[in-house]
């Protein structure tokens, strides 16, 4: 298992930094016997005041997301924690019956350009955040359980069966949707 912790406005402790190791830890070891390749990221901030605590979770081609924001930075570790434990639990099954998939990873960054306004009076297009993550082939059933996952109303992945990328998305009334892209 690997941990890894960052921190935004705020200094690390070595009690800090203890007890994210000590949770991830647990949790780790209650779920996952044989850890190797197990990888947590912390990421602590002082935001407007209050405590943010993001903890992502990877394993195999999987990735687990909590975070939460209290007056105390203990409290949420321990609430973001829960959350994983949580979505970890309700899809227990579904994970455990997945394979994961260890070849043909492509990366993918995920990018935006600007449009210049013709129009002096609008505000400029700006992007506020840039990812980059690895593209892993999955089933669309996979990409949907991951998405899940994650919380996020779409995710990008590499179709297990064209090799095209491939969205899928969360539409309003509780289905889903599949961009399809070909080359």
């Amino acid at each position: 298992m690997k941990v890894l912790t960052r921190t935004k406005g705020m200094d690390m402790t070595q009690a800090l930094e203890n007890y994210l190791e000590s949770k991830a830890e647990s949790f780790v070891n209650k779920y996952f016997p044989n850890n190797d390749n197990i990888e947590v990221q912390g990421r602590l901030k002082l935001e407007n005041g209050m405590h943010v605590a993001e903890v992502s979770i990877s394993f195999h081609s999987y990735i687990l997301r909590g975070e939460s924001s209290s007056d105390d930075m203990y409290s949420s570790i321990d609430e973001a924690f829960h959350k994983i434990d949580n979505q970890y639990r309700r899809h227990k099954t579904r994970l455990s019956k997945k394979n994961a998939r260890k070849s043909g990873l492509k990366e993918l960054t995920m990018e935006s350009s600007f449009i210049e306004n013709e129009n002096e009076n609008e505000m400029p297009l700006e992007v506020l955040r840039r990812k980059t993550f690895m593209l892993k082939p999955m089933l669309e059933e996979e990409a949907i359980l991951q998405m899940d996952l994650l919380g996020h109303n779409f995710y990008v992945y590499l179709d297990d069966k064209t090799s095209n990328i491939h969205v899928v998305y969360k539409r309003k009334e509780g289905h889903y949707g599949i961009i399809e892209t070909e080359r």
